[in-house]
């Protein structure tokens, strides 16, 4: 990185990343749930992308906090640790979404399970044979078998459901038939159908049917689900595609296992509860598992999510809901895709854009904490931004080359400096913004193009008087900037001294020849050329070496010399004569050792306080002499000596003997 912009230290605290990841994660976490719900329900699309974007921003703004709190300066370890949050997060999230996926399809399984229990019970109603299925099922049916042999004067089965159900007989019946069909391809199930053949307790009374036929027909759904299952297994075996394995088990154990729940539980109980995952995969449903079973089984996770995404959830005409959508057109596939990568974009990218730029933002290791913000914006009249970036980076002060706007808008294109500063003002730093104006869009455009560039007190001080500022106690400005403007005579506004001094060296002119031709028509506001001869300025004084340079009154006398001195840019002997006192354009700024310019000071002789000195004595004539100029003239001949004027003394042939 270049030395003059501000590098973080890259300084830590360990327990700060630690508390800023735990507390990211659980902020995420609570949200996420929030996040979910509402956007499970609402069908607006703009909403939708809103409530992703104030999720990553909250997150963001958790992390903002521990990184401000903590004082973490290194970019790379919040990046990391951040992005572990952000990580853990989504990842929590699809758990999430999946668990409420298989909540929503149970919930919709059980629905539909209970409206055909419902329809059963009411059709042997119609019969004049009542049952309660919500009894467990061989009580249910004892019930109803008594019930129907009193209310016809028959005589009951004197062997219970329970019995029969119990029997080893019925066990042992179960386990023959698992032994065959297991052992079976599962497209063997519509020839065994068919034929009749197979002695087991379901498969005796199908007929040309299967057992996903029938419980498809029971639950009032037409589906062979038989076939459906084949076509998500191709291979299973016979007692798999038939339904059996869903029913009762796939091992003899579970068989026999399953046989005594149905003395135990309902119906509904034993499809969905004992039998849950089973039963609904037979269906093509999945069974209820929490958001944290889910994490603590990535595999099964990860082929939900591909189940979900090659059948899709919800369409553009309707919520996310699953029940609701099950005749819809619903987005799947690689359209699907897009749209989870486009969310995790939106949730994510606020999240870096609110917590990176804080630990980026100077930290003042002498004051133990970040820079202050200046509430100030300080603003410039648009410039390309690229050539001042060049510019400031070579030489911060070329910024006062540029209007100083006191307001800015009104669908104009301007820059903004915020300034960055250390307590006492001693450690500043500036990061500037250009904005423009898009006409067609009508909207603002900002974009940042210097970080923290490093600037000094002279900088602030200048900056602060430009605009009518009381500059900060050490925060000198440069006196060749007012708060009228940066004082470039005829400068074009935008372009630098230095690009003006070079139009000048290509038109074959005098700097200041060429900035005369170029010079507008005064107007208001604009700096004012220096006083013509004659005209008495104040002396210089050494406190302040950026002054202009005084003129002395000078005899009306012809040919004789105007003096000038530019600081910057010429030597401090130049001479104009009879020409008006140029306006002064400083170069750019370079550092400048202070010692060095007061040593250079041209010895300047001090009036006499008496009035004595106005008519000087020669020494070698007697005679009066009208007074000689203080600053010597251009021969290099005369000099001055211990107050006393020796310039007519030759002192190549004096005798010093």
């Amino acid at each position: 990185m270049n030395e003059k912009y501000y590098k973080p230290s890259d300084k830590f605290s360990v327990v700060g990343l630690i508390l800023m990841i735990v507390c990211t994660i659980a902020v995420g976490m609570g949200i996420t749930f929030i996040y979910l719900k509402v956007n499970g329900v609402c069908p607006i699309v703009y909403l939708c992308i809103l409530m992703a974007v104030l999720y990553g921003g909250a997150m963001g703004g958790v992390a903002y906090f521990f990184i401000k709190k903590f004082k973490l300066r290194s970019p790379m370890m919040v990046i990391v640790s951040l992005s572990m949050a952000l990580l853990f997060t989504t990842y929590f999230k699809w758990a999430l979404y999946d668990s409420f996926d298989r909540q929503d399809q149970y919930d919709y399984v059980a629905d539909w399970v209970q409206d055909g229990l419902d329809d059963l019970s009411d059709g042997l109603s119609s019969l004049g044979v009542s049952i309660d299925l919500n009894k467990p099922i061989t009580k249910a049916f004892d019930d109803a078998m008594a019930e129907a042999a009193s209310k016809y004067g028959t005589t009951p089965n004197t062997q219970t459901m329970s019995q029969i159900i119990l029997s080893q007989e019925t066990l042992d019946s179960m386990k023959a038939t698992y032994k065959e069909y297991s052992a079976k391809p599962g497209t063997d199930y519509k020839e065994l159908t068919k034929s009749g053949e197979g002695n087991s307790l379901a498969s005796s009374a199908l007929g040309d049917s299967t057992v996903g036929s029938l419980t498809g027909s029971m639950l009032g759904d037409t589906t062979d689900y038989a076939a459906y299952y084949l076509e998500r297994h191709p291979d299973a075996s016979l007692w798999e595609v038939m339904g059996m394995a869903a029913m009762f088990g796939n091992s003899e154990d579970e068989i026999a296992e399953s046989l005594r729940k149905l003395d135990e539980l309902s119906l509904k109980e034993y499809l969905l509860d004992y039998h849950g995952d089973e039963f609904l995969d037979y269906m093509g449903y999945k069974n209820q598992k929490s958001a944290f079973t889910l994490m603590a089984h990535p595999g099964m996770l990860m082929s939900d999510i591909k189940q979900i995404n090659s059948e899709g959830r919800w369409s553009y005409s309707t919520s996310h809901s699953y029940s609701s959508t099950r005749d819809a057109e619903l987005v799947n596939g690689f359209m699907l895709w897009l749209v989870w990568l486009g969310e995790l974009i939106v949730i994510n990218l606020p999240a870096f854009a609110i917590a990176i730029p804080m630990c980026q933002r100077p930290f003042i290791e002498s004051d133990n904490d970040w820079a202050i913000k200046h509430p100030t914006q300080f603003k410039f009249g648009a410039v390309n931004a690229q050539a001042l970036k060049s510019s400031m980076e070579a030489d911060p002060m070329s910024l006062f080359n540029n209007q100083a706007l006191i307001t800015a808008g009104g669908r104009t294109n301007y820059f903004t400096v915020t300034l960055f500063h250390s307590r006492s003002f001693m450690e500043n730093y500036v990061l500037v913004d250009n904005t423009t104006y898009d006409a067609r869009r009508k909207t603002y455009n900002h974009k940042n193009f210097i970080n923290y560039l490093t600037v000094d007190t002279r900088f602030v001080g200048t900056l602060f008087n430009i605009f009518g500022l009381n500059p900060p106690v050490g925060c000198h400005p440069d006196p060749m900037y007012t708060p009228g403007g940066y004082n470039t005579g005829f400068v074009p506004q935008g372009t630098s001294v230095t690009d003006n001094n070079k139009a000048a060296a290509a038109a074959g002119q005098d700097v200041l020849q060429y900035q005369q031709k170029q010079r507008p028509a005064p107007q208001q506001g604009m700096a004012q050329p220096m006083p013509q001869q004659g005209m008495q300025q104040p002396a210089p004084t050494l406190s302040s070496p950026f002054a202009p340079p005084t003129q002395q009154a000078q005899p009306a006398a012809q040919g004789q010399a105007q003096q000038t001195n530019s600081l910057l840019g010429g030597s401090l002997l130049n001479q104009q004569p009879q020409q008006p006192a140029p306006t002064i354009v400083p170069q750019p700024a370079q550092n400048i050792n202070a010692d060095s310019i007061f040593g250079e000071q041209q010895i300047i002789q001090k009036p006499k306080e008496d009035g004595q000195g106005a008519n000087s004595v020669n020494l070698l004539t007697g005679k009066m002499e009208p007074p000689k100029p203080l600053i010597p003239d251009a021969s290099g001949t005369s000099g001055f000596m211990d107050g006393l004027d020796t310039s007519h003394l030759d002192l190549d042939h004096f005798d010093f003997k």
